[in-house]
């Protein structure tokens, strides 16, 4: 989207008004999508919660009276009642439905990788602090990679609680907001213990799994050991869909059972493996072995669902999907968790490292504010 672009012109008819922009753009704008979108002190603000108008109350015929074009404003004036809507150009153009618009304007920058990838994301927490722009470039690093590498925490226990605070809202579970990985004389989990973890998707058994996980090193092995590892999960499900479509397709529409049993509670999902938007796009990815339960899927699927998780899983294993980093003390990862499939190397020694999650939603809601207000938009490496 060019957010300079002005309004060049305007026709309509009683189905829409047509925009001619100066970039050379042109929208078609439907009449009752405008009358909807009114925002004036009588119909009230779409996005602060606030509409007073009914979609109901619009009439079914609803057409413009009369339309008046100016660079930077869009006034008509609808035939029913003589109520005038006034949109500015920059909020027309934000919110533009055509294909080029939709295809320009409402996705985010996915840049899909492997362990080619050799520059990691990385920002400054001081920046973070005092800098729009790093603050912002952590969002859309996030949005773009699905992860993150964060400088200069420091050491201090709540240095992660800090650093949550600034980007969205923690989340608590049954492990609390904050989880310490350590090696446990008696473990409870196989986080406690030094072996090395395959990649996966952490907490696939609840509906909603934790959302933006941040991992504080504290304390790095002395051994060199317990190396952060990171699998594109988008990738994992490219590669899947080119070797074998039908296992592709079935992971996507199947529901793969997961468990966790906690004290008085049985935490179960059954969602597929695949999550994708309404243009067939890949949003989700639920990957972990080590919480699957018994699937229940109808007999005639049961062998192609477990050979199509058998080939899923073998692509997210391949050394070839997996990038690397051995993290210092003051270090901080922070990944989307339903993107980035995490694992890890085994480890020798005295490791710390503090763990918590923060809302999913919250973490790019503040993104995009931060793109809006610095008039950034795209690319973290634009």
């Amino acid at each position: 989207m060019a957010d300079t672009a002005t309004i060049t012109s305007a026709s309509f008819d009683t189905a829409a008004v047509r925009i001619q922009w100066s970039d050379g753009h042109h929208s078609t704008l439907h009449s009752m999508w405008l009358r909807d979108n009114c925002a004036c002190a009588d119909c009230g603000p779409h996005a602060t919660g606030s509409r007073l108008q009914r979609l109901l109350d619009i009439p079914d015929d609803v057409a413009p009276a009369t339309v008046v074009a100016e660079p930077d404003t869009l006034a008509v004036t609808w035939d029913d009642d003589g109520h005038q809507s006034v949109y500015t150009a920059h909020w027309l153009r934000t919110n533009a439905y055509s294909p080029t618009a939709l295809r320009d304007s409402h996705k985010s920058v996915k840049t899909v990788w492997d362990g080619t990838l050799t520059q990691w994301p990385t920002v400054e927490w001081d920046k973070v602090l005092t800098d729009d722009t790093e603050r912002r470039k952590l969002h859309v690093a996030v949005a773009e990679f699905g992860f993150v590498l964060l400088r200069g925490l420091g050491t201090d226990h709540d240095g992660i609680e800090k650093l949550a605070d600034e980007i969205g809202y923690l989340r608590e579970t049954h492990y609390g907001k904050f989880f310490d990985l350590i090696t446990r004389a008696e473990p409870q989990i196989l986080a406690d213990l030094a072996g090395p973890i395959l990649p996966h998707t952490d907490e696939a058994y609840r509906r909603v799994p934790t959302g933006i996980n941040i991992f504080h090193c504290i304390k790095p092995s002395p051994c060199g050991g317990g190396v952060s590892q990171l699998v594109d999960a988008y990738n994992v499900a490219r590669i899947l869909r080119e070797r074998d479509p039908e296992a592709y397709e079935l992971l996507t529409r199947v529901p793969v059972q997961h468990q966790r049993r906690i004290e008085d509670q049985v935490i179960t999902s059954d969602l597929p493996a695949i999550l994708l938007d309404h243009e067939g796009e890949v949003v989700e990815v639920r990957l972990n072995e080590r919480t699957m339960t018994a699937i229940r899927v109808d007999e005639d699927l049961m062998e192609e669902t477990y050979a199509a998780l058998r080939t899923a899983f073998r692509i997210a294993y391949e050394p070839a999907q997996r990038i690397e980093y051995t993290m210092a003390a003051g270090d901080a990862l922070l990944f989307d968790n339903l993107r980035v499939l995490h694992a890890r190397t085994g480890y020798n020694g005295d490791r710390h490292v503090r763990q918590c999650q923060v809302m999913r939603d919250e973490f790019f809601a503040k993104g995009v504010a931060l793109s809006e207000k610095t008039g950034l938009f795209g690319s973290v490496q634009a």
